[in-house]
């Protein structure tokens, strides 16, 4: 019997942690407490789904499934603690928007070309997104990532000796899911107040 190689190293597992602590205390110094501890929840979960699917091209669903329902909470506690109905729905129609829309598009691709242009984690992780970030953020969100995917792209066919063709994959998750972070930080740095 074979033993399976793990997803990260002991490096690359040890630096998301290093990560996400350094995010958390930064967030310590601007935001609550509770508040900080989720930022750090997310920045960790972010960095695995970031460093993992850049290495694999997966988005394993122990990372992506999870962050719906905490980020349904992390919105009702930060954003609407005396209307959880209020914080629950906008979550829940950013998730279902957001995963609606990848689906489409994944499907749409797929019945024009013929071949996957996303795969079902980008789809979830999409879902991820709806749910910290709410409907309103999701096109700004969803446009800075494709656009750092594109720079990506442009980066790799501007090496020497480099050939990009239309058949090669990007990891969309990796960057997808730093934006995540990114938009989540300015979301509660534009509607909680500082100490």
């Amino acid at each position: 019997m074979t033993e399976e190689a793990p997803l990260l190293s002991r490096w690359a597992l040890a630096a998301a942690v290093a990560f996400a602590c350094a995010a958390g205390g930064a967030s310590l110094a601007v935001m609550p407490p509770g508040v900080a501890l989720v930022t750090g929840l997310l920045a960790l979960l972010m960095a695995l789904i970031t460093l993992i699917d850049f290495r694999h091209f997966i988005i394993p669903d122990v990372l992506s499934l999870p962050a719906v329902p905490l980020g349904i909470i992390a919105n009702i506690v930060v954003f609407h603690p005396d209307d959880w109905m209020a914080g629950f729905s906008e979550s829940v129609l950013g998730a279902v928007l957001a995963g609606g829309a990848f689906f489409l598009l994944r499907a749409l691709w797929f019945r024009l070309r013929g071949i996957e242009g996303l795969g079902l984690g980008d789809v979830k992780l999409a879902a991820v997104a709806g749910a910290w970030l709410g409907p309103e953020m999701l096109p700004a969100a969803c446009l800075a990532a494709a656009l750092g995917g594109l720079a990506a792209a442009v980066v790799l066919l501007v090496l020497p000796g480099r050939q990009v063709r239309m058949s090669d994959h990007m990891p969309f998750g990796s960057f997808m899911a730093p934006v995540i972070l990114l938009f989540w930080a300015w979301r509660v740095l534009d509607a909680v107040p500082f100490w």
